[in-house]
């Protein structure tokens, strides 16, 4: 089994994997939570999720969202996992890319979700890159991320790459960095379901306008 081809040997077992319930789960919670602040009803949204998986945020964006004016679009490298989220949600528009292959215009979206996708990028500083011109002027990441911010943390995610592909897990202050000039910081929640489990940061990010 080559390495390139993880996710897609994962994809029919992905939604029912331990780290669901410890980490992907309380992820996309944590973003529903804080989202209800942020979409207004009297608005229409166009929202991308890149780094789909199977879209299980999106399904549960529909669900809590349903009387919302939202557009949704799931991007995912693996086509195996846009099978079985096209089977799963018909309403979604969905996509198997790369972030870097990924061709939609320019100032597109509203919001987008980055969940747990975001330490497998080999090239970071052009995700953002590309995640700033993706955006809408006053639009907002959502970017999710187990951090290593302590020897604890990196540890614990030592152990994790043995099941992925290859990752590097930015610190909170080094994913600041990453996106300063880019992105304002909102806010950032943490999501630590166990106690043996690393840090999971949350960064709610608004797309700075340069001048």
């Amino acid at each position: 089994m080559f390495k390139k081809n993880i996710w897609d040997f994962w994809a029919d077992k992905y939604e029912s994997l331990w780290v669901q319930k410890y980490s992907l789960g309380p992820t996309r919670k944590a973003i529903i939570n804080s989202l209800l602040p942020i979409l207004k009803k009297n608005k229409k949204y166009k929202i991308l999720d890149m780094g789909c998986g199977t879209g299980q945020l999106l399904r549960e964006l529909q669900s809590n969202f349903y009387d919302f004016d939202i557009e949704y679009m799931g991007v995912d490298a693996s086509s195996n996992m846009i099978d079985i989220a096209r089977t799963k949600d018909v309403k979604t528009t969905y996509y198997t890319c790369s972030i870097e292959e990924l061709k939609v215009s320019i100032e597109e979206f509203d919001i987008i979700f980055c969940s747990h996708s975001f330490p497998y990028y080999l090239e970071k500083d052009k995700a953002v890159d590309k995640f700033h011109s993706l955006l809408k002027k006053d639009g907002i990441l959502f970017l999710a991320q187990a951090s290593a911010n302590s020897v604890y943390d990196t540890f614990a995610m030592f152990f994790v790459k043995f099941t992925t592909s290859k990752a590097t897990y930015p610190s909170i202050n080094s994913l600041l960095t990453l996106t300063k000039g880019k992105f304002i910081k909102m806010y950032i929640v943490k999501i630590k379901e166990q106690f043996y489990m690393p840090t999971i940061a949350l960064f709610i990010l608004k797309k700075e306008v340069t001048k």
